[in-house]
């Protein structure tokens, strides 16, 4: 963190304006990632005084130019989401929906899949619809469920409900763009955590030599072809198929980052 100090007149009165300014992605807080979204998802904000002010909650004074680029410049590593992160920064979004946990604890190996499968299709065509149904399958309510996990099933305290996924889209489709282009961008982060972590069965994505503002219009992460690579792993048998589907989701990993990497090997 860099100490920002902003003095300026108002009612004949001097006054300074004292914000911590964030030197990586780690560093910014919920409303700060949601601005960078914002900026990602209108790229004609950037570097504008607006922008500068809702980010660093600055009051509605004018900035100067000298102060706008000295401040822009500070921010420069926003253009570049090249980044890893194993959580999501925004616990909640909407009503009541909440993020999955660090490391994506809490969330099975199915889960996974379908989130997953449906940012392919958003990174693909773009489209509002498709980022929606994204959006509401990363962000679920408390008891809420995709598959029941594991160590849900012998719990009968609490009630577990099945996400509804028609009446969750409505409920998504409200919500303001930015918000939700900021879990896309926070996804991206994961899977490049993912890629470190399980190299295998997530391989890092080529880097094009593209321009860092390329790189803000559009974030790219590895893909992974799941139905194929389930199939191959599970085959035909029904149980084991379902102790995976209701695994938890880095275990799930673990597993078949270990098979890939031995199959690789006996291919050498």
């Amino acid at each position: 963190m860099k100490e920002l100090r902003i003095r300026y007149s108002s009612y004949g009165l001097r006054r300074t304006i004292i914000r911590q300014i964030p030197e990586s992605w780690q560093e910014l807080t919920p409303d700060q990632f949601l601005e960078a979204a914002r900026l990602y998802s209108d790229p004609s904000a950037a570097d504008s005084p607006k922008f500068l002010r809702n980010f660093l909650t600055i009051p509605p004074i004018t900035l100067d130019r000298y102060y706008v680029y000295v401040l822009s410049v500070m921010l420069e590593f926003l253009a570049d989401c090249r980044f890893r992160m194993d959580h999501f920064i925004i616990p909640q979004i909407g009503s009541a929906l909440l993020a999955p946990g660090e490391r994506l604890r809490g969330m099975t190996f199915e889960h996974f899949m379908h989130i997953d499968t449906a940012f392919n299709r958003y990174c693909r065509d773009e489209k509002d619809a498709s980022l929606d149904a994204f959006v509401s399958l990363v962000y679920l309510k408390e008891r809420e469920y995709i598959v029941l996990p594991t160590t849900a099933r012998n719990s009968l305290l609490r009630r577990w409900k099945p996400l509804e996924l028609t009446k969750r889209l409505n409920e998504v489709a409200k919500i303001e763009k930015h918000v939700k282009y900021a879990v896309f961008l926070n996804y991206i982060f994961i899977k490049r955590w993912l890629s470190k972590a399980f190299p295998f069965l997530f391989p890092e994505a080529v880097e094009s030599e593209s321009k860092p503002k390329d790189r803000r219009r559009k974030p790219t992460a590895p893909q992974v072809q799941w139905l194929d690579l389930f199939d191959a792993f599970v085959g035909d048998d029904v149980a084991v198929m379902e102790k995976y589907q209701a695994m938890p989701a880095t275990t799930a990993f673990r597993l078949l980052n270990k098979r890939i990497k031995e199959s690789q090997t006996k291919k050498k």
